[in-house]
């Protein structure tokens, strides 16, 4: 730390000791540079400024001018009796005037080539793109469905008491999503209230952590105790340790909390170098900060070849920056600001900073962010984007047609006006070929009241559940009831099914009979518009035909339907 303050100090000392040797008034230097050390002390403890080289220029700009106003001031304009020589006064332009317009030239110049050339930061993205059709694709009692995270701090701050001297604590607002011995969960780190707090308690006791896709998973305390937290002050700051222990590193965003198998919490930080006189980020050249949070001991690590625990390299503020400047950027500075074209935004209905973690089935995290045009008032999603939350690659699914995450909340809304529930944590998957928005219900304390499943293509095909695959069910069930199915779903299989009706119901309204046949309890639908004579189906009725029937529902409309009664 002591590094970046001296480097933030250079050209006013320069400044300082040219003007005691060559005007042999070391004493006025030496105060007037007194103001400038001493402001740039504080920003460097406690702000914890860039330590790019044109963040470090840009200081020496603002405190050599604060040194050359202190000089002239003190010792010109309040000093009515003094008259300076103009060999005096040329050296004070020297030392004060031109350094600082130098520095002033240099720092602003290098400003407005970082924001203006933006190319080569869209460019470092790993990136690919794909079709809406090939998204993960929503299977039945394998794709996890995890609690909103508003609902797991609900659960937890109930459970507060469970800390040892819980008057010194509080429970974060931020819930890190990570696998741990292989099942999904969320880690919640604890908090100093306040400084005296902090003297007292010493350290903190442990965390929480809960299973983060059952439905009424109670939150454990765990006592772990550690030292260095996000909460806590001076040098046992989070952020700060590793900004003392990484001094050529640069960080992108807040550390956060995870633990490894045997429970051990780290502070993770995705960090950076930063380009030669430049305030751009090279997403190739990502790494990771990893601070022991008992010890303080601070490693750094590649993307490659960072310990296996860790779950999120990429930490959440990265992850929104990667998905901001990949819709912003992809051809260039003027176009993102007047032409726009293919410009996109990500909505920003993610749990935390912009995205929503998602626990995937093969065992890793990504971050998932719809995206929407960059017009005023649209609610049409342009695609949406995975992002690996170790490697950082992004996938982008391009969408037309679909309604974005503000119109899907908004809609799944208005079906719970009465009980004044709100829609949580949207997050589109393939179901049956359809790109569906899932979501999960929320009462007004953030306990779980159920599950939606709205069509991104046509907001008539709903349902609702009160758990993920009772939903999951009506939802396919919806969809064979307005033709929507893909018969090339997974876990989908056509086969050739005879029997006898049981019970039959004609709805003309829809266009559809129901079904079900003599020793089963699938109900089977078919449209009468492909099949007329489906109209005149009575119990007794001998039946053959096709259908895709998964987990005892039809979810497509019957094929080669014969009614072997009929013909006879």
């Amino acid at each position: 730390m002591l590094e970046v303050y001296y480097w933030y100090l250079l050209v006013p000392c320069l400044a300082m000791v040219v003007l005691g040797l060559t005007t042999k008034k070391w004493e006025r230097s030496i105060w007037s540079f007194i103001g400038p050390a001493l402001l740039a002390a504080f920003n460097t403890y406690f702000l914890l400024p860039s330590k790019n080289l044109l963040s470090i220029i840009g200081g020496n700009f603002f405190y050599t001018l604060i040194f050359g106003i202190i000089y002239w001031i003190i010792y010109t304009v309040s000093d009515d009796s003094y008259n300076d020589s103009d060999d005096h006064k040329a050296i004070i332009f020297l030392c004060s005037v031109v350094p600082v317009v130098l520095c002033f030239l240099i720092w602003i110049g290098g400003a407005l080539h970082s924001s203006m050339s933006v190319r080569p930061t869209y460019d470092s993205i790993s990136k690919e793109y794909s079709k809406s059709t090939e998204a993960p694709t929503f299977k039945r009692g394998e794709t996890p469905i995890a609690l909103s995270p508003v609902t797991v701090l609900n659960r937890v701050r109930k459970s507060a008491s469970d800390i040892p001297h819980s008057q010194y604590y509080s429970v974060s607002k931020n819930v890190q999503a990570q696998y741990y011995k292989g099942k999904p969960v969320y880690v919640i780190p604890i908090e100093y209230n306040g400084f005296f707090e902090m003297r007292n308690a010493k350290t903190i006791p442990g965390y929480f952590i809960i299973d983060a896709t059952k439905q009424n998973a109670t939150p454990k305390f765990v006592k772990q105790p550690y030292k260095y937290a996000t909460s806590a002050y001076f040098n046992r700051d989070a952020s700060r340790q590793i900004y003392r222990k990484a001094n050529s590193w640069l960080s992108l965003g807040a550390p956060q909390l995870e633990i490894n198998d045997n429970g051990k919490p780290y502070w993770v930080q995705t960090v950076y170098k930063s380009e030669f006189l430049s305030h751009r980020v090279n997403f190739e050249k990502l790494h990771v900060a990893v601070l022991d949070a008992q010890t303080g001991d601070v490693k750094i690590y590649s993307l490659k070849g960072m310990p296996k625990f860790i779950d999120e390299g990429i930490t959440t503020e990265t992850a929104d920056l990667i998905n901001r400047d990949f819709g912003k950027y992809k051809h260039g500075f003027w176009n993102a600001h007047f032409g726009k074209t293919d410009v996109i935004k990500p909505t920003g209905n993610g749990v935390e900073d912009g995205v929503t973690s998602i626990f995937n089935r093969d065992g890793s995290i990504s971050y998932f962010t719809d995206f929407t045009t960059d017009k005023t008032g649209s609610d049409s999603a342009m695609g949406y984007s995975m992002i690996n939350a170790r490697t950082g690659k992004l996938t982008y699914y391009k969408a037309s047609n679909l309604m974005d995450s503000d119109g899907a909340i908004h809609n799944a809304n208005q079906d719970y006006k009465a009980q004044q529930w709100k829609a949580n944590m949207p997050v589109l998957y393939n179901i049956n070929g359809n790109p569906t928005w899932v979501m999960t219900i929320l009462d007004s304390t953030h306990a779980i009241r159920g599950y939606y499943y709205l069509n991104a293509s046509d907001q008539s095909i709903y349902a609702q559940g009160t758990t993920p695959i009772s939903a999951l069910d009506d939802y396919r069930q919806a969809l064979v009831n307005n033709g929507g199915v893909n018969s090339n779903t997974a876990k989908a299989s056509f086969k050739r099914v005879t029997g006898v009706v049981d019970r039959v119901a004609i709805v003309s309204s829809k266009n559809k009979a129901m079904f079900t046949l003599k020793g089963s309890n699938t109900i089977y639908t078919v449209n009468t518009n492909d099949y007329d004579f489906a109209n005149l189906i009575r119990p007794g009725d001998q039946l053959s035909f096709k259908a895709s029937v998964i987990n005892g529902k039809s979810i497509g409309n019957i094929s080669s339907l014969e009614n072997k009664t009929l013909k006879n």
